[in-house]
């Protein structure tokens, strides 16, 4: 028998039968093992800490949210969704504890992350709505969830192996990252990890699941929306150069809108942060594989992506200044109507914070974004970005990624150009301080499409404290 949300309040993904809502059961298992590492922490002090992470942040939006762009809030069905301008506080709070000996390295952690002032609700990011395939990817709320809870163990000199929940990020973040400058976090997986350490060179090879996002069910309990199979390299050729070589499988463990991803990436990662005072950094990505539909013929995939950005630093000047410049491109699908697909959908990469613009309405996906990047220090405490992106659709037969408004036979690609100013004050190690505002100057794409005639901002005040 399901669950209904009367019979307990998470939501039905798991049979309850006779044992009741199996929320509350996890929940008083994991409530015992909290008090368990609280009672025996003094005697383990050398190696069990108490830590966590609390982070607040008050953002104001001004012409779009999170699923439409325009003034008046129409998503690209047609439907008025939300306010397009938001005054929000966020919080997010990780607390738990880490254990470290000389062989073994476990972790605790729960989080919990909410909104207020938000005119979407949860419901509004429904993944396969009314089917047997629904589930929920809310990207700002996640009430009291396991953040991380993993067993690591020391094999031998070279080899570890780690089992359990956590977030698995490498290199920029662009391939595997979490996510988490949204506030719930983009990926955390369930799974495995062998690992080979060698100096400052590794390889880890790992398979997991990825969770939902739903704030009414523990994941543990819930369904998970991806599989996936890594194997990421890192190899230092100068003091700060490395290459990084990587292979990724990504299985979608639901068919969503009728496609069930199966797709493969293979690529690598090039970059020096220091060459004669030069830093490069480079990223090409093929992506091949099918989406999977019932009673009828497979899609293939044949897509790719790649980064380019060059910069060099002026470290004999007052505040240091480096400037960046850079091409990010993702192909998109020229004929949408055929059996192939050549829109590049990123691996398991973060989407959000620093990638593709502050504003945070590019994903990785038939786009184009001419960047430059100023990075200024101040002051040993105070660390300035002042970025510039001029973004275009790759294929102006295809859709825009990241709100899916799309106009056939249309002669417009330029989505518009975004200026972002980025303020870091780090006033400890353990507190920092952010403010963000970045604006888009809306382009033709959008106006001569009739989406929307206006500009957008956002400012985002944010503090953050770790112990």
């Amino acid at each position: 028998m399901w669950a209904t949300t009367r019979d307990c309040p998470y939501k039905p993904y798991y049979d309850v039968g006779a044992i009741g809502c199996p929320y509350d059961n996890t929940m008083k298992y994991l409530q015992l093992i909290l008090i368990f590492l609280a009672v025996i922490q003094p005697a383990l002090a050398a190696q069990l800490s108490f830590d966590g992470e609390i982070r607040e942040r008050f953002e104001i939006w001004d012409g779009l949210n999170k699923l439409a762009y325009g003034d008046d809030s129409i998503n690209f069905k047609g439907k008025k969704t939300g306010k397009s301008n938001d005054h929000l506080w966020l919080q997010r709070v990780i607390l738990g504890w880490t254990y470290k000996s000389a062989k073994i390295r476990a972790k605790l952690h729960l989080y919990d992350s909410r909104v207020w002032g938000w005119s979407l609700e949860q419901n509004d990011f429904i993944k396969n709505k009314g089917t047997v395939n629904e589930y929920v990817m809310d990207p700002y709320e996640e009430n009291l969830d396991l953040f991380d809870g993993y067993l690591e163990t020391q094999l031998n000199d070279n080899f570890s192996l780690r089992v359990g929940r956590y977030k698995i990020w490498y290199g920029d973040r662009r391939i595997f990252g979490p996510g988490s400058w949204g506030n719930s976090i983009g990926w955390l997986w369930d799974a495995a990890r062998l690992s080979y350490n060698k100096d400052s060179n590794f390889v880890d090879i790992l398979y997991g699941q990825t969770k939902t996002k739903d704030p009414e069910s523990f994941s543990l309990t819930a369904k998970h929306a991806y599989q996936g199979v890594g194997i990421y390299s890192h190899y230092h050729f100068a003091p700060k150069g490395a290459i990084e070589p990587f292979f990724v499988w990504k299985n979608a463990l639901f068919y969503n809108n009728g496609k069930q991803e199966d797709s493969y990436f293979f690529g690598f990662r090039l970059y020096d942060q220091d060459f004669h005072q030069f830093n490069y950094d480079i990223t090409a990505v093929k992506e091949n594989g099918a989406f999977h539909r019932r009673d009828k013929p497979d899609l293939n995939l044949n897509a790719y992506a790649y980064v380019l950005k060059l910069g060099y630093s002026f470290k004999t000047l007052p505040m240091q200044p480096q400037i960046v410049i850079g091409r990010v491109y993702a192909s998109g699908d020229n004929d949408p109507n055929n059996d192939e697909v050549t829109t590049f959908a990123r691996p398991f990469g973060s989407t959000d914070g620093t990638h593709y613009g502050r504003m945070d309405a590019m994903f990785w996906g038939n786009m184009i974004d001419n960047q430059i990047n100023l990075f200024l220090k101040p002051h040993p405490k105070l660390n300035l970005k002042i970025a510039y992106h001029r973004f275009y659709l790759a294929e102006k037969a295809d859709k825009w990624s990241y709100y899916k408004y799309q106009v056939a036979n249309n002669q417009y690609d330029h989505i518009g150009d975004e200026i972002d100013w980025v303020l870091k004050f780090d006033y400890s190690k353990s507190l920092q301080f952010q403010w963000i505002y970045a604006w888009l100057k809306v382009g033709a794409f959008i106006t001569e499409n009739q989406i929307a005639q206006n500009n957008a901002s956002r400012l985002m005040l944010q503090l953050q404290y770790k112990f």
